[in-house]
This record gives structure tokens, C-alpha cells and sequence, in this order.
């Protein structure tokens, strides 16, 4: 799990039974993500925003030298330019604002399903009232109060995520239930669902234990401990593939629980997994030293062949089904296995003034739909990217 998310849980764990903090908890984690985001990119200024899914598990370097980062190279480069000799087809990429059903100045897409239909997010002041919701085929339905921070949604439409108190939602068919919470647990932290209705997350105690769940959407009062104390599941493949980290090592389990550890790129001591999808899954490993913060940087694995890389930029914060990337580099940036990549365009009437004007935290499976925000006169605005090829 992050560092962002340790402190989330543990301060909903301080605050029970409290009540609801005047602090915006959305707000904190973007606070958080933000902070990470530089910490990736040794200083450049990138605004992001609340992404229930994206997870980093906290690592301590000790007094080790970290491997030396990678050089970034020239992204934005074409088939063409390269002289491949199958260049992929030609893509082109058009930004579109998602209506906002109701008011806030902090409004952001968050996820998107597999195939490109649903879209999540939330609306707010940024003051802890957001509300989270699900746009299908463009049109909005604002989910219940009691439902907040949307983490994933799947193909038929089911969102889920995790509360204000620690409690994981599923909102299925217009009715929101709660998943069930461990017993000798006090919260949990809703990460991903497939297209099976698998979900999967993390539950933890007061003294900072914790272990994988899976639950299902059929039956969400029930669930299943994945994998030993210190586990965390971050994200499940369509095939029920989960991923996630134990004992703070990268680690993969099968539908059926079977576990088996993920490679680490020579020269680092650990890594963590952020999220899968398809036979690709992408994480972080710590590298150099930065001031008093470590750099993270972005590995990606193949699921079916155990293969992992480094990845040569700043910041990964969504992995497609078919193994692009999409890079959180300021601008939002999709990158292909074959290292072609093309940059999403802005909006003509927003005049972007700083890196970090667009964001963007989901990708759909085929890598054509891309969802995320832009933020102009202080405030967010939910947009989505649709691509052709």
C-alpha cells in the first residue's frame, strides 16, 4: 500500500468514532498524490487528482545507495520517424468535457471500465462533500450520499470504493451495498474490480497489520483472505488474476489463491504493484535519493511471460489491457510496448499555463479512451479523451 494510503487508514482508524472530520479526505490523498508525483519527477510542478486505484506500496531504503534513475528519453517519437518497418496505425485523439449533474468547483474523472462505456469520478467543493459519479455513454447518475471515493468501476457498471470511515461500497444496479469488514480488522481499502465481479482490496488493523480480501459483487457480506498477514491486493485482471504485494515484495495470486512471487529489476530491493490489466501490471520501485524524499520510478511486468522493465519516464498512473502506458508527466502521454507514443490534446478554448494543467488516472482497455480533468480559473473540470485509429 502507499505511504498516502497507510496515513488515510490510519487516520480513519484515529478518527472512529469521531465525527466526520472537517478535513476534505479527497483532498488529503490528492495532497499526497501530488507530492508523490513530484517526488517522481525531481521537481517539476504536476497538479493531480483524487485516484482511489492508484496504489504505491511505502518502501524504506535504509542507508543504501539506490541504483542511479534512468535517463528519460525522447518520448514523442512516430513509427515513422523511427523507420519501423510495421508501423502502428494512425491515431488521432479528441478531448470532450463530461457534464457535471450538480455544482462543484472539483470535478475529476477518476477510472474508466475495460471497454471505454463507464466512466467514474467525483464532484465537490473539495471540503469532504464530494459526491461520486458514474457517466454511462456520457450521461451522469450521481450515486448516493453514503458512497465515496469511487476506486474502480467494471464493464457492467459497478463501482465500488471505500467511505469516510473505512468501509468499502458497491453500488450495483442502482442500489448501494456495503462490503463486509473482517472480523479483527477495522477498515478496509477498496481497490479494483473485474468484469466477474471479483473485488479486491486490503484490510487492516488499528496496529498497522493488514492482508488481502476478495470479495464478490453477488454476494458482498461474504469475503476471502488472499495470501498471508502483510499482504495487500491492488488490482485483478479480468481473468481473476490478482496483484498486489506481501512481506514487501511484488506478488501475483491465481482466482484460486495460489501465490507466486514478481520479478524486481536487478539492482533495486523491492517493488511494488499498482494496478493490472490484461497479461500487463504496473508498479514502482524506489530509486535515488531526492533530498530528504526517495524518487519513485515506474516498472511495468508481463503477467504472462514474468518479464519486468523499467520504465523511462517520469510516472505511470494507468496500464491498458493491451499494454500501453499512461504517463503522469504533466501532460498527459500514452506510450505503447514498442515505446511509440502519442500526446493527448487539450482543449482550444483552455489555455494551459503549467505543467499539470491536464490530468489524466484511467485508460480502457484498447488504450483509445482516457479519462481525467483539466484544471483552469481554480477549479477542475471532468474530460475524457476518445481515440480512432
Amino acid at each position: 500500500m502507499t505511504t498516502e494510503d497507510d496515513q488515510r487508514i490510519a487516520e480513519l482508524l484515529r478518527s472512529v468514532p469521531v465525527p466526520e472530520p472537517r478535513v476534505d479526505l479527497s483532498r488529503a490523498v490528492r495532497d499526497g498524490r501530488r507530492r508523490r508525483q513530484r517526488r517522481r519527477v525531481g521537481g517539476i510542478a504536476a497538479l493531480t487528482v483524487l485516484a482511489g486505484v492508484g496504489v504505491v506500496s511505502a518502501v524504506q531504503v535504509g542507508g543504501t545507495a539506490s541504483p542511479p534513475a534512468p535517463t528519460p528519453p525522447a518520448l514523442a517519437v512516430s513509427p515513422a520517424e523511427t523507420g519501423s518497418a510495421a508501423p502502428r496505425p494512425p491515431v488521432t485523439c479528441q478531448a470532450s468535457w463530461l457534464p457535471q449533474p450538480i455544482e462543484g468547483s472539483v470535478a475529476v474523472a477518476n477510472r474508466v471500465d475495460p471497454t471505454g462505456r463507464h466512466i467514474v469520478g467525483d464532484i465537490g467543493t473539495g471540503q469532504e462533500d464530494g459526491r461520486v459519479v458514474l457517466w454511462t455513454g456520457g450521461r451522469p447518475v450521481v450515486l448516493p450520499s453514503a458512497a465515496r471515493h469511487a476506486a474502480a468501476v467494471n464493464a457492467s457498471g459497478h463501482v465500488v470504493g471505500t467511505d469516510g470511515d473505512g468501509t468499502g461500497w458497491l453500488y450495483r444496479n442502482g442500489k448501494l451495498r456495503f462490503l463486509a469488514t473482517p472480523p479483527g480488522y477495522d477498515a478496509v481499502l477498496v481497490h479494483a474490480v473485474n468484469g466477474r465481479g471479483d473485488i479486491v482490496g486490503t484490510a487492516r488493523r488499528s496496529d498497522d497489520s493488514h492482508q488481502a480480501v476478495l470479495w464478490s459483487t453477488d454476494h458482498p457480506e461474504k469475503y476471502r483472505l488472499i495470501g498471508q498477514r502483510g499482504s495487500s491486493a491492488t488490482g485483478i485482471t479480468e481473468d481473476g488474476t490478482i496483484v498486489g504485494t506481501m512481506g514487501g515484495r511484488p506478488y501475483r495470486w491465481t482466482s484460486q489463491g495460489v501465490a507466486a512471487a514478481l520479478a524486481v529489476p536487478d539492482g533495486y530491493p523491492r517493488a511494488s504493484v499498482e494496478s493490472a490489466q490484461g497479461e500487463w501490471a504496473i508498479g514502482m520501485v524506489p530509486g535515488p535519493r531526492d533530498g530528504g524524499a526517495v524518487q519513485m520510478l515506474p516498472v511495468r511486468w508481463n503477467l504472462t511471460t514474468g518479464a519486468v522493465s523499467l520504465l523511462s519516464f517520469p510516472g505511470a498512473s494507468g496500464i491498458a489491457g493491451n499494454g500501453d502506458v499512461l504517463v503522469a508527466d504533466g501532460a498527459p502521454l500514452v506510450v505503447a510496448p514498442d515505446g511509440t507514443s502519442r500526446r493527448l490534446p487539450g482543449r482550444p478554448e483552455v489555455r494551459a499555463t503549467e505543467a499539470g494543467t491536464y490530468t489524466a488516472e484511467g485508460i480502457s482497455d484498447d488504450g483509445l479512451t482516457v479519462v481525467g480533468a483539466v484544471y483552469e480559473k481554480q477549479a477542475y473540470r471532468p474530460l475524457v479523451w476518445r481515440c480512432t485509429r
